[in-house]
């Protein structure tokens, strides 16, 4: 599964943070206008109870029949009164009063307001008459009113919610630009390439860790570099003992007499002449660590292949199926790395094809060079693995020519490819080298 990026992290949690107060706040706020909307709601119904007790009480004592008009509402919005007297009697009420569920008249004490299911109460202090008033508001028509209030409320800030996460997103991934351009320098850096990273403008934290990873690359371009001293001197030195002990071996074994000391300098020469090849590898493997490949100026690559295979040993070049184009075939390669490419390219196609199969070899014009040979195929799962440094699939092999290729072409800008089996094929194997083409230079 895909990791998250550290920008899309913080404006996840930044908007989950920022939600968790929203939803918090929300809360507050219904809490506290539920309780200024009661106290409101309360206030009206007393400054309506007490305007309303000195015309009810005077059509009652007038006997005047006329109820207090009110206007036709449903019974769940409606306001209900009544008139009662000390005793607790009903002297009068409206119309709907008589239908609702009210507690007694005399259940109510003057002056305090009382809930009752489905009803908010108030009921006046009696006047001079003995009289009091007793007012009913019904609940439904204030949890409409909140409701109302609450969503005119929370659908703006709902719809803040997507704008929330955009914003942060678009401010996480500005604000960690400076990251990406640092992990990008450091990615950008491998063995051939270990030069320092320039400080940009970045905050005084990134500039910490580029300073830290400089201080690494510094100490590993230190440990490279002598390493790759090591290898090359080992194998300059090597090289003289090897053609010095070859020479007398050779020597040896023309003089020899007896099989036995045949058979014996036949194996010497063979392990002096695996070691003669082992030492050129690791030449070849300090320049290409090196950075060897890249080149300022175009080469033709059609040339430079006539001159590889015409330093290849008769019985090679007898299995070599060429195939070059008739126009020059122009790359920005190093002439010396094309040539220690399709060296080892040869090298390893005659060494894993079945004796006496031909390996063919072909240049074609967009900076494409194929060498393909017969052979049993190499597993999907191993073919990854081939180009790794002192990898073996099968021979006798220094598991080192597939990679000083893949180093040297990286270094050129070019791409190597590794195919088994061969294409419209069950077995075979193909090795593509793709380079930069290029116009020949005038």
């Amino acid at each position: 599964m895909r990791r998250a990026s550290l920008s899309r992290r913080v404006a996840l949690f930044t908007t989950l943070g920022l939600a968790a107060v929203w939803a918090g706040a929300v809360v507050l706020m219904a809490a506290v206008l539920w309780s200024e909307q009661d106290e409101l709601f309360d206030q009206q119904l007393v400054e309506t109870a007490h305007a309303l007790l000195p015309l009810v009480s005077h059509m009652e004592m007038q006997g005047i029949a006329v109820e207090v008009p009110q206007p036709a509402v449903p019974m769940d919005e409606a306001l209900l009164y009544r008139l009662v007297a000390r005793d607790g009697r009903v002297l009068r009420q409206s119309e709907l009063a008589g239908r609702a569920v009210l507690p007694d008249a005399a259940d109510l004490f003057p002056g305090r307001v009382a809930s009752a299911p489905g009803y908010r109460l108030y009921a006046t202090p009696f006047n001079a008459a003995g009289q009091a008033l007793q007012i009913a508001a019904p609940l439904a028509e204030r949890r409409e009113a909140f409701r109302e209030g609450m969503t005119g409320f929370l659908l703006p800030m709902v719809a803040l919610l997507p704008l929330t996460w955009l914003i942060v997103g678009w401010v996480s991934r500005r604000s960690l630009a400076p990251l990406r351009e640092l992990g990008a320098e450091i990615a950008a850096r491998d063995g051939s390439r270990l030069d320092m990273i320039a400080a940009g403008d970045w905050p005084e934290d990134l500039m910490q860790i580029a300073s830290v990873v400089n201080g690494f690359i510094a100490r590993l371009a230190q440990a490279l570099e002598a390493e790759r001293a090591f290898a090359t001197n080992a194998a300059h030195e090597l090289r003289t003992p090897v053609a010095i002990a070859l020479a007398q071996t050779q020597q040896m074994r023309e003089n020899a007499t007896t099989p036995a000391q045949i058979a014996r300098l036949d194996a010497l020469e063979r392990a002096l002449q695996r070691m003669r090849r082992l030492v050129a590898r690791l030449l070849q493997l300090a320049r290409a660590d090196a950075g060897i490949g890249d080149s300022t100026q175009a080469h033709d690559l059609a040339a430079l292949t006539r001159l590889v295979v015409a330093e290849r040993a008769p019985s090679e070049a007898a299995r070599l199926a060429v195939e070059l184009p008739p126009a020059p075939v122009m790359a920005r390669i190093d002439p010396d790395a094309f040539a220690i490419v399709l060296s080892n390219l040869i090298d390893n196609a005659l060494q894993h094809s079945p004796p006496g199969s031909p390996v063919r070899l072909r240049l074609r014009q967009g900076a494409v060079l194929e060498v393909a040979n017969e052979g049993r195929a190499v597993a999907a799962a191993d073919l990854a693995g081939l180009t790794r440094r002192f990898a073996r699939h099968r021979g006798d092999g220094f598991g080192l020519g597939l990679h000083i290729c893949q180093q040297i072409v990286s270094a050129a800008g070019g791409r190597l490819e590794i195919i088994s089996p061969a294409p419209a094929s069950q077995e075979g194997f193909v090795a593509r080298v793709t380079l930069t083409p290029s116009v020949r230079d005038h």
